[in-house]
């Protein structure tokens, strides 16, 4: 009898398990989850050409924004930018949209273009998600300056002095000529069909450059560098801490070699000559009159591939 009774208290627990206490209508909606929020884009435009002769500085001085500065052959800078607020309320959006600010100037030889936040003192934070788009067009000659923080930068088609500062973000460069002076913190830097005179000084960054040629010198600490160069390459050096290096070089009797990986590892191609053992520099021979690659880092590995998927020598 106390068999029995077990059994079925047993299949109740079961029955009671399996159908569970049966939950309020209200208590179901509130478990349910909500529905995302549509957000809200609110967007001014400002749209203005201005004359830019010869000798003309464009400088550009950006916050979370996004920054396309193309060249062209017209003796003009246009100028498309955007300014935007994103918020799933209408007031609040509109209200922040207010805040957003902008200058455009021409004078003493230089255009400016400044996008900011006119913030009274006191007042709160903007709630809205913040951002600007410059769409630059400007004679590919002349002298351009940009900053930019937490945002995108595409430079593209420009053959004058040009200087860049990235902190936090992206840059992206094609087909430029000229000389470049660039200084990026925590961003990633490509380049693709560069033909110029390139410094760089980078931290907690990734650059990634493909069929470059010129001359290049570049530090980095705390990132990564890897370059393909061309046979119009005339000098590189490389001064890096904790950053890993690769190049992928057209040919390796085309350059002569000087590579140190201090506390490091050294990859040679396996039918370079005398790619070494155990080593952690490597000088190569050859005429003196073929452009230098000079390559020191520290605590990270220096990888030197005649091309993409080629056999290596064995890690140090």
């Amino acid at each position: 009898m106390s068999h029995a009774r077990f059994v079925l208290l047993l299949s109740g627990w079961g029955l009671l398990t399996l159908l569970g206490p049966r939950r309020p209508a209200a208590a179901q909606a509130a478990a349910a989850p909500a529905a995302p929020r549509k957000v809200l884009v609110l967007t001014r435009t400002t749209e203005q050409t201005l004359p830019c002769p010869p000798g003309t500085v464009v400088r550009i001085r950006a916050d979370r924004a996004t920054v396309r500065v193309q060249g062209w052959s017209q003796p003009t800078v246009r100028v498309v930018l955007r300014l935007s607020t994103r918020h799933p309320e209408r007031a609040v959006a509109e209200k922040d949209l207010a805040l957003t600010q902008y200058q455009i100037s021409h004078e003493n030889g230089a255009i400016d273009l400044v996008n900011y936040v006119a913030l009274p003192a006191g007042a709160p934070t903007p709630a809205s998600d913040l951002r600007a788009d410059y769409t630059v067009l400007m004679p590919a000659a002349n002298a351009l300056r940009v900053a930019n923080t937490y945002g995108l930068t595409q430079l593209t088609g420009l053959s004058g002095t040009q200087k860049l500062t990235q902190d936090f973000g992206q840059v992206e460069l094609r087909q430029l000529r000229g000389t470049l002076e660039a200084t990026v913190r925590y961003a990633d830097l490509t380049g693709t069909d560069l033909q110029m005179s390139f410094t760089c000084q980078a931290e907690k960054s990734a650059l990634q450059l493909k069929g470059v040629g010129g001359g290049y010198a570049i530090r980095n600490r705390y990132g990564s560098i890897r370059l393909e160069p061309t046979a119009e390459l005339t000098g590189l050096v490389i001064d890096a801490e904790r950053t890993e290096v690769s190049l992928l070089p057209p040919a390796q009797a085309q350059f002569s070699y000087q590579l140190t990986a201090t506390h490091g590892r050294l990859s040679l191609p396996a039918d370079y000559p005398d790619p070494g053992g155990g080593r952690t520099s490597w000088q190569s021979g050859g005429p003196a009159r073929q452009p230098l690659v000079r390559i020191i880092t520290t605590y990270a590995p220096i990888t030197l591939q005649s091309t993409a998927g080629a056999q290596l020598s064995p890690p140090r």
